[in-house]
This record gives C-alpha cells, sequence and structure tokens, in this order.
C-alpha cells in the first residue's frame, strides 16, 4: 500500500474519512519535503526507500533544519504532519523483526561499545534485559494503563526512539521507557496516542471516539501510575514534537 492509499483509508475523530483534499495535501507535503532535502544534500536518499530506523533518524534532523522550520510554519505545520503521519504509515508496514537484525548487525559494528555494553543496548533495542527488567521494577510488572501484570503481553517501550538516542544511557535509561500491554505500546509506538506531562492521554486525531471508547482511552484520563518526574519531560517531548500524530 502507498503513502496516498493508506491517507485516504484513514479515519478522523468523529469516524469520517481524511478527505481527498487533505490526503493529497499531506503526500505533496512529504514529496515536497524529499524534494527540498535532496535538493540541499540534506539525506542522502529518499525518506520513503529508508527503514524505520532510518527514517526516525532523518526526521529528528530535518525537523530542526532551518529551511524546514521556515516553510512549515508558512504552512501552518502541514509539512511537519504529513511527515509524522509517514511515520506512523511507515511503523504500521514495517516487519519489526527484520529491521531489528539489520540495527543489531550496526551495533557489533561499533567500536566505542565493549561487548558488555553491546549486549545491553541490542536487548534494550527489543524492550529486554536489564531494561525491561527496570521497567518492570518500576511499574510493578502491570501495564500503566490497563493494570494487566501478565508478562507475555507486555512491552517495554522507549518514550524517545531507540534509533535517535544520542548514546548508549539514553537508549537504556528507565526514564525513557513505560510499560504497555500489546495493543497500548502499538499505538504509542506509531504516535497515536501519548502521554501529557501531568500523567494524562492524548489522543491522535486519527482515533476516532468509538474506538477511543472501545480502547477505553480518552483525552481526560490520568495514568496515575505512570511514575511521571522531571526526567522524563525531555523524552515526552520528543514524543510530543517528532512522534505523535495530532492534526488532522
Amino acid at each position: 500500500m502507498e503513502f496516498l492509499e493508506w491517507l485516504k483509508t484513514t479515519k478522523k475523530r468523529n469516524g469520517e474519512l481524511l478527505s481527498e483534499k487533505s490526503s493529497s495535501n499531506y503526500n505533496n507535503g512529504l514529496n515536497e519535503v524529499v524534494k527540498i532535502a535532496l535538493n540541499n544534500n540534506y539525506i542522502d536518499k529518499d525518506l520513503r526507500d529508508m527503514s524505520l530506523y532510518e527514517l526516525d533518524l532523518a526526521i529528528s534532523k530535518i525537523m530542526v533544519w532551518q529551511v524546514f522550520i521556515d516553510m512549515n510554519l508558512k504552512g501552518h505545520y502541514m509539512y511537519s504532519n504529513s511527515l509524522k503521519k509517514y511515520r506512523c504509515f511507515k511503523y504500521l508496514q514495517t516487519d519489526k523483526y527484520k529491521d531489528e537484525i539489520k540495527v543489531e548487525e550496526q551495533i557489533l559494528k561499533d567500536e566505542s561499545l565493549d561487548a558488555t555494553t553491546k549486549e545491553m543496548v541490542i536487548k534494550a533495542r527489543i524492550g529486554q534485559g536489564s531494561f525491561r527488567n527496570q521497567l518492570m521494577k518500576k511499574y510493578d510488572g502491570k501495564c500503566i494503563i490497563t493494570n494487566v501484570s501478565t508478562p507475555q503481553v507486555l512491552i517495554a517501550s522507549h518514550i524517545k526512539p531507540w534509533a535517535v538516542c544520542e548514546n548508549s544511557k539514553e537508549r537504556l535509561s528507565v526514564k525513557n521507557g513505560i510499560l504497555l500491554s500489546g495493543t497500548y505500546d502499538r499505538l504509542f509506538d506509531s504516535g497515536l496516542m501519548t502521554f501529557n506531562f501531568d500523567g494524562s492521554i492524548k489522543t491522535s486525531t486519527m482515533i476516532t471516539e468509538e474506538d477511543a471508547k472501545i480502547l477505553n482511552i480518552n483525552d481526560k484520563k490520568k495514568i496515575y501510575n505512570i511514575n511521571y518526574n522531571d526526567e522524563m519531560e525531555y523524552y515526552l517531548d520528543y514524543h510530543h514534537k517528532y512522534i505523535f500524530v495530532d492534526k488532522y
């Protein structure tokens, strides 16, 4: 499925499909960003030819580029919304297992890391090892939304994506993680849901009101056991700016 086709199948909060015009605008917005970034040698290949790992790195770079900031403001944030919608599309289309293998190979080649750190970082990438153990301890082994405690369905998820973490410390930090059951992890990881600094849930406009009721999530629901602290704000802020799909 192509991005434009996917856009045309997405629903707004009221349950209506995204309009043809809006779908076209977001697709064209992505095309424009790709064109300008390639022409200025800001990226070395089309965003649509990138893996999710490469895309996260590219988006984190593009969205702080002054040229992009200027055009995004002029376009009333249409370009950043186009990028975040495309990332959501890419995330939902990605075979994460194959992506993990590629990233693991890159870690093993990193000469700046010793063998022990490489093992810890690789396990943290897939929500395992000490990273998962710390999150299980922090959240009493329960999904912060549902309180489900079956270990097999709990996922140790990074708030700021693993790919764009600046160092091993960020990748292994319990402050950069939350414990969620499968469905909610996918919603969060794809950018269809996030958490405000006060612990309340914020849902994407791509989640219909009907589905939000089924999922038992809404913008007024507060997660008291998120164990929020100031150090988490840095990571949640990143998720808000670069991952969360907010606008139509």
